[in-house]
């Protein structure tokens, strides 16, 4: 017997998906503090098995607007669906790709927070069939905070990390997105996406180092001589790692040693002059 679920995908992909939203929204746990996401698998488990098909339904769940779907509120969840069922359909079907990376890069930018986090596992799940070869797909991505991001926290998933033999192209990717961060402008500080990328490069380096060791390293290394202090921040973050600190000991302090050479020396106290003016009442 077929379930709900599989009754409303068909109906929506002949054109009536009343019946599908209202099972997702039912089920959604929005809104609320965690959403559903067990029910976003089965539906993307379901799309995958309706192959190419129902790829115009995915990409329209994935694409809607804010206005049409509300960030915090039960609407969110259908895109968040769509999001996951792009991953699933990506990983399960080479020759869609490019156009589902496309969706994804668009949805690592969008305004709703959830839908943004629903990028990275889906990436994953596209990393683990396709390894190195989508760290090659996804250069474009490079040059924007989110995408940056999402790359980052993707990498670090185990379905993708575990695919991943050879670090050349992860090092490519995360020395990006530390330049990335390095080359912003000062008013990007204010931006959410440059925070985001910030706190990605707190962890993530720290989960591909013990995967792949000293070439990781290596770019912490390189990277620590700048002086901006939210990035050099970030790459102590890494080094609090209790498995890098246990496995990589020595390379851990060369990071430390890094940082320490490049940090801003005390001023020389005989460069101070102390005032150049008396600040006190003018004599009449």
């Amino acid at each position: 017997m077929r379930s709900p679920l599989d009754l409303g995908l068909d109906a929506a992909m002949g054109g009536d998906s009343t019946k599908l939203f209202a099972l997702l929204l039912r089920g959604s746990g929005l809104p609320g503090a965690r959403p559903n996401l067990k029910l976003a698998e089965q539906f993307a488990g379901a799309c995958v098995a309706r192959g190419a098909a129902v790829d115009p339904l995915v990409v329209k769940l994935a694409t809607l607007d804010p206005d049409t779907a509300p960030g915090a509120t039960e609407l969110e969840f259908l895109p968040m669906c769509g999001v996951a069922a792009v991953g699933a359909r990506g990983a399960s079907d080479p020759d869609s790709v490019p156009r589902m990376l496309a969706v994804l890069e668009e949805a690592a930018e969008d305004l709703r927070w959830r839908v943004r986090e629903a990028v990275p596992p889906a990436l994953a799940r596209i990393g683990a069939v396709r390894g190195e070869t989508l760290l090659e797909d996804i250069g474009p991505w490079m040059d924007s905070f989110f995408p940056t991001t999402a790359v980052l926290i993707a990498m670090a998933r185990q379905a993708w990390l575990s695919s991943l033999n050879e670090p050349t192209i992860v090092v490519v990717r995360l020395t990006e997105a530390f330049e990335l961060a390095r080359n912003a402008e000062r008013s990007a500080e204010r931006y959410p996406g440059y925070k985001a990328l910030l706190v990605a490069l707190g962890v993530g380096p720290a989960v591909l180092a013990a995967r792949f060791g000293p070439p990781v390293f290596d770019v912490l290394v390189r990277e620590a001589d700048i002086k901006e202090p939210k990035v050099r921040h970030a790459i102590e973050r890494n080094l609090e790692s209790s498995v890098l600190s246990r496995r990589f000991p020595g390379d851990v302090q060369r990071v430390r040693r890094a940082l320490e050479a490049s940090a801003k020396g005390p001023r020389d106290p005989r460069s101070n002059v102390g005032p150049t003016r008396r600040r006190g009442r003018r004599a009449r």
